[in-house]
């Protein structure tokens, strides 16, 4: 027999009376007939664990309700042994039998698997064996069927290993037993069977350590309730491998017993958790949460101990210790050793790309919060500003989280890496408005290359650096850099946009993949076209007029000339334009490259016969766009778009601008130094000379 340790038992109430069928005393049934020739009779066993250390009452061989708490055990074996045939059966409930049975006449050899009974060796023949197994309603159980009427001993042999205390102690059963809810009449012709039971149930408990663990997942404020994040719990063997454990949880909204889910209030709690007979070892191993929330497949580990304590980190020696740095909390239950708590924070990180309102000086701004904007007007030679706002992950360090910053084919930026500012701070309007932020140091918290050496062309990649991940950890970064937009810029149309996009890793201790967040800045400039025109609005084109680009304070603005007659564009910094713009054949000039605002065209030269304008021609370029984003619903299995541009519509038919400009004529003058001009004159020097002969040779005349 088995050693039992007293004072292991007793401190812990490691063992329940077993709840099972022994034979009742002083039972008689003269007038009762049993079928001892019946050989399919069955004992069906379902094993629990029970916490409670009262007695539920004697057991009646009859399908009963058992209490909700006790918890069904697979994994249990148990053997059944014949000690009585249908005879002795007949004679014990007739009251005629010489012998009396009691369960310390039984005697079981653990090393032989033999038993006796009364000294005498039960026979192979007279004995069987099963385990418990099953799911839902049928967890825990065993049945032994194709039993002849007899007396039996029910031993449990081995138990599974979450049971703390010492096997359940053997016990007598009979069948059949008195069926004791039978209500019918006596007398020999109750023949019928009903007030026997042939099929009788036993439920073996035992009592078990146990403890709770309650777990909240937070999103990365901390505080708000993250839902539908799934967790697999998992215990360790004595041959140090991990078995899955089957466990249903409570509000998990689930079927599936070997899986948790986080309800709405983010919880799962796993109840009853069994210690085992030197306490066992578990582990919780989050497998999936919501889309875009990273997530984190490093262990948790608590032990449930014999004492029904909770160990959260292993005790010194062991290696099962937390690292998860996801972890707010874990402590015991105020008033409650049994029950852990712990507190565990996903994150999902976010990107909001703006461009700079144009109106204002942006180192002159005194509250920029309202004034980044999703897409703007800006001419040629403009600087453009540039925001990209993102949430940096507590455990940032485990992970790859990587900005790109992608412009089209119309826009430059700056590869000078001293125009780029890169701060953080606890909150994003703290960053906009710059009123708490702090600035990161380039090349000693973080990187940047041109997305050519990034393998994606124009635009640049950051990424942070261990003392960049360090600082800015569960806080926001934002990158503010200068661009251009350059001669491949879209006059109008569906302007010129730039993509960031933030890649970061979906696991976090196991797992491949990234999720891509992406969002959109766009900008626009316009053109604007004069049509030079005789005396009307519908008279000649004229070509050849020149005339000046003046900006709203009447200095020269210098610009291309492009391929096609009369075509120009704002010149870029750097190049060297010019001054002049000359219609063309069709009498016009298209100007490219501006910004909503007031211009001015200065006549210089024009056509003979025509007067020059008196005063610069005056341009009110006024065109609105709309811009119609299409924003994200949320995050898919890659990815989420904050918003991605879908159209523009204007407030004009032509957003180009359009004017025409008319030239009168003027006084016709003599050509200095035509031929007419010398003719004239020659015709008047002779008529002075003539009149001048006349008279002086009168005089002549007069004098002689």
């Amino acid at each position: 027999m088995m050693k039992i340790n007293v004072k292991r038992i007793l401190p812990i109430l490691l063992v329940l009376m077993m709840c099972l069928i022994v034979l009742p005393g002083g039972v008689y049934a003269d007038d009762a007939v049993i079928d001892n020739t019946k050989i399919d009779c069955s004992i069906t066993v379902t094993k629990y664990a029970s916490t409670s250390t009262s007695n539920k009452g004697n057991a009646t061989g009859m399908v009963g309700a058992v209490d909700p708490s006790y918890t069904p055990l697979n994994g249990a074996t148990f053997k059944l042994f014949k000690i009585a045939d249908a005879n002795k059966v007949m004679e014990y409930y007739n009251g005629t039998s010489a012998t009396t049975y009691n369960i310390s006449s039984f005697q079981y050899n653990e090393r032989t698997g033999k038993a006796t009974y009364g000294g005498t060796e039960i026979a192979d023949g007279d004995t069987w064996e099963q385990t418990t197994t099953g799911s839902g309603s049928d967890a825990g159980k065993c049945t032994f069927t194709g039993l002849p009427v007899g007396i039996y001993v029910l031993k449990e042999v081995t138990a599974p290993s979450q049971i703390a205390a010492p096997l359940a102690d053997p016990c007598l059963i009979s069948v059949p037993m008195v069926n004791t809810q039978y209500t019918g009449g006596g007398g020999s012709s109750n023949n019928d069977n009903k007030k026997w039971m042939y099929d009788v149930y036993v439920y073996p408990k035992n009592h078990e350590s146990t403890g709770t663990v309650e777990l909240t997942k937070v999103q990365q404020d901390g505080s708000t309730p993250l839902k539908g994040v799934t967790f697999e719990l998992f215990k360790l063997n004595n041959d140090s491998t991990w078995e899955i454990v089957s466990h249903t949880p409570n509000n998990s909204g689930t079927t599936d017993p070997l899986t948790l889910i986080t309800d709405a209030n983010g919880k799962i709690k796993l109840q009853n958790l069994p210690s085992g007979l030197n306490g066992t070892q578990y582990k919780l191993v989050e497998i999936s949460a919501p889309n875009g929330y990273i997530v984190n497949k490093t262990p948790l580990y608590f032990k449930v101990n014999t004492d029904n304590t909770i160990t959260w980190n292993s005790t010194t020696g062991e290696t099962y210790t937390n690292k998860n740095e996801g972890v707010l909390d874990a402590v015991q239950k105020v008033g409650d050793s049994t029950t852990l708590q712990i507190k565990l924070r996903n994150e999902r990180p976010s990107l909001n790309k703006k461009v700079f309102n144009n109106e204002i000086n942006f180192s002159d701004a005194t509250n920029v919060s309202a004034n980044w904007k999703q897409n703007e007007e800006y001419r040629l030679d403009d600087t453009i500003t540039y925001s990209l706002i993102a949430y940096v992950p507590h455990n940032v360090s485990e992970i790859t989280y990587e900005i790109n910053d992608i412009p089209g084919s119309g826009i430059n930026d700056s590869q000078d890496w001293n125009d780029y500012t890169v701060t953080y701070a606890a909150d994003e309007n703290s960053l906009i408005d710059g009123s708490a932020d702090t600035k990161l140091t380039l090349n000693t918290d973080y990187s940047l290359v041109s997305a050519s050496e990034a393998g994606k062309g124009l635009g640049f990649k950051l990424s942070l650096t261990v003392a960049g991940k360090t600082a800015t950890k569960g806080k926001f970064i934002q990158i503010v850099y200068k661009a251009h937009m350059n001669a491949n810029a879209k006059i109008a149309d569906d302007g010129n946009g730039n993509t960031a996009t933030l890649t970061y890793s979906k696991f976090i201790g196991g797992g491949t993949g990234d999720y891509t967040i992406t969002d959109e800045a766009r900008v626009y400039t316009y053109q604007y076209q004069i049509t030079k025109r005789k005396d009307t609005d519908t008279g000649d084109l004229i070509p050849g007029v020149q005339f000046e680009l003046l900006n709203a304070s009447k200095n020269n603005m210098s610009v291309i000339a492009l391929t096609n007659p009369g075509v120009y564009r704002l010149a870029l910094a750097g190049e060297t334009g010019s001054t002049t713009l000359t219609t063309a054949n069709d009498g016009t000039i298209l100007i490219k490259g501006l910004e909503n605002g007031t211009y001015y065209l200065k006549e210089t030269k024009t056509i003979n016969g025509y007067n020059l304008l008196s005063e610069p021609f005056k341009i009110d370029l006024s065109v609105n766009e709309t811009t119609n984003w299409t924003s994200g619903t949320g995050f898919t299995t890659t990815g989420k778009v904050v918003k991605t541009y879908g159209s523009t519509g204007y407030n004009v038919t032509d957003a180009k601008g359009t004017s025409t400009i008319i030239n009168k004529k003027g006084f016709v003058l003599p050509q200095t130094g035509g031929m007419g001009y010398l003719l004239f004159c020659t015709v008047g020097i002779l008529l002075i000379g003539g009149g001048a002969a006349l008279i002086f040779g009168g005089r002549r005349k007069k004098i002689r």
